[in-house]
Order: C-alpha cells, then sequence, then structure tokens
C-alpha cells in the first residue's frame, strides 16, 4: 500500500512518501526536517512556541509534499518529546490541521518494538539475536530481540537534546561532554542488565549515521547502510567535534548543518551506551522506525 508516514520526532520530523515495501524495508521518498521539538523544553517537558511554531512550518510543507504526490493516506506518530509535554495537545492539533490526521502518541514501548522491527531489515531475514541502540531528541531506546520481535526493551530519558541542554561553552567543557557518558554508561547499564549480550548491536538515527558519514567524509545512505563502526570510532570522532567550536565543527565534511549543536551529546550518549552494553562495534541501519510503522501497516 502507499502511505504517507510521519515520525514527530524530539529533534526532528521525518516524512516517508512510500510507495511500496520490499525486503530491504520501505520503498519511497524519505525527508527529514530538524525542528528541534524538545528544545527549550526544560524539565517540565513543556514544548515552546517557538518550537510549535517550526513544526506547524514543517507540517505545512509535508502537507504540500504529500499532496502532490497523491494524498496518500497519513499515518503520523510523536514520541518522547510529544508523550511527555504538558501541551501535547498542541502539537496534535496543528498536526490535524496541517495533515487532516490524527497525531498518534505511541509510548516507549512501542516507540522501541517500531524502530527494532525497521532495524532488523539492515540484518539476513533469517538473522539470529540482536540488540538495538537508537538514540533521539529526548529518549534513547535499547531492544534485544530476533526475527520474532523484542524480548526485552527500555526507553530511557537520554537524547540529544534532553542531555544537550546540558552543553554551554563553545566548544564544549570536556567535563559536561564526559558527564553525559557517564551519564549514559550507568543508566543503560542499569537499565539492560538482564538483556544479555546475543548477537550484534545495529544502531538508528541520527546521531549514528552521522559518525559513519563523518568517518566516511560524507553522507551516502547506500553506503552507510550496513556500515561497521567500532567503539574507539565513535570515541574519536567524538574527541575530534568537542574539541572545537560551533564554526570549525559546521565545516566537518559528512556532519549535516542542523546536527553540529546536537552531535556531540549524541555521540557522548553513544560512547556510553556501547560501554554499558559491551559492544565495540555496531552496524548501522538507514531503516529505523519509519520502516517499523509501514511493516505495521502490511503494507
Amino acid at each position: 500500500m502507499r502511505a504517507a508516514v510521519i515520525d514527530v520526532g524530539s529533534n526532528s520530523v521525518r516524512l516517508l512518501l512510500m510507495e511500496r515495501m520490499d525486503s530491504g524495508g520501505a520503498v519511497g521518498e524519505r525527508i527529514v526536517t530538524v525542528t528541534g521539538l524538545r528544545r527549550g523544553a526544560g524539565a517540565g517537558g513543556r514544548i515552546t512556541d517557538d518550537a510549535l511554531s517550526r513544526l506547524d512550518a514543517c507540517l505545512a510543507d509535508y502537507a504540500m509534499r504529500i499532496a502532490a504526490a497523491g494524498s496518500p493516506p497519513v499515518v503520523a506518530v510523536g514520541t518522547a518529546a510529544v508523550r511527555e509535554a504538558p501541551n501535547r495537545t498542541s502539537v496534535q492539533a496543528i498536526a490535524r490541521r496541517r495533515l487532516g490526521a490524527d497525531l498518534e502518541v505511541i509510548d516507549g514501548r512501542r516507540e522501541a518494538a517500531l524502530s527494532f522491527a525497521g532495524a532488523r531489515l539492515v540484518l539476513p531475514p533469517s538473522g539470529g539475536p540482536c540488540r538495538m541502540i537508537d538514540i533521539g531528541g529526548g529518549s534513547t531506546e535499547v531492544v534485544a530481540g530476533d526475527a520474532d520481535g523484542p524480548r526485552a526493551s527500555v526507553s530511557l530519558a537520554l537524547g540529544v537534546n534532553r542531555q544537550g541542554d546540558g552543553i554551554t561553552g563553545d566548544p564544549p567543557d570536556p567535563r559536561e561532554v564526559q558527564a553525559i557518558a557517564d551519564e549514559a554508561r550507568a543508566m543503560v547499564g542499569e537499565a539492560t542488565r538482564g538483556f544479555g549480550s546475543a548477537g550484534p548491536l545495529v544502531g538508528v538515527a541520527g546521531t549514528v549515521t552521522t559518525v559513519a558519514a563523518v568517518m566516511r567524509g560524507g553522507y551516502d545512505p547506500a553506503a552507510i547502510h550496513g556500515m561497521r563502526v567500532g567503539r574507539d570510532d565513535v570515541g574519536a570522532v567524538l574527541a575530534r567535534l568537542a574539541g572545537c567550536g560551533h564554526a570549525e565543527r559546521a565545516r566537518t565534511p559528512g556532519l549535516h548543518p542542523d546536527r553540529v549543536n546536537v552531535i556531540v551529546p549524541g555521540l557522548a550518549i553513544l560512547a556510553g551506551a556501547m560501554d554499558a552494553l559491551g559492544d565495540r562495534e555496531l552496524i548501522v541501519s538507514e531503516r529505523d522506525i519509519l520502516d517499523g510503522i509501514a511493516l505495521s501497516l502490511g503494507g
């Protein structure tokens, strides 16, 4: 089936104009817009008026793209920033007005399961157990499972916007960066104590694809999908990007301008999480929650 699948995330909003499904995932145009929905939300999680305005502009653009594609059915979900926001109904009202569809606010367990279903597409269909990490703007999901689906999952309050709010310097204070890595190591270690270490670790979302792109010197989705990234690689890229200011970081090949402000906390979370999970390597997957949603449609 054709569909317009939208993921309203804490840092970015993504649109998949799905034409069909094949063995490698959803086929169709993919658009990403960084709205920073959780930026400035603070501990209470209230989404700011500026963030709502950015979301409104994004979804207005997506509505035009969907209409130009023939107005396929719209399926939209909201994740951590939306489910935690006391003013989440404002987000849902924007989605209804712009898209003519309801925004389903999913819980952390559902988010983890959908991301896992998409991430597994990087592995052979008959593949055995694996684990997945998905670092978002407001939460990080870690899942262990196999071809039959998740058998254990957690959704943690770790995100590039949430933890990134604690970085104040330019360049960042090394102690602040280390504090994020330490927090991630402790939180992931505690939450996944019973997960075991069976199978490879698959990584999805912007932090993971960005470290691969920086390693390659440019972003090429086809080349990055299935790429193996070592823990030492993550540490080297983190040291490089955390050691310079915004202007110099922005000139890094492979680093999208929209990720200049969030890549350091993202990599610190990834480094700490890999340490906690005991993995020296992860497999990058360009297939993620959008593909998981598409799979759930039976398309």
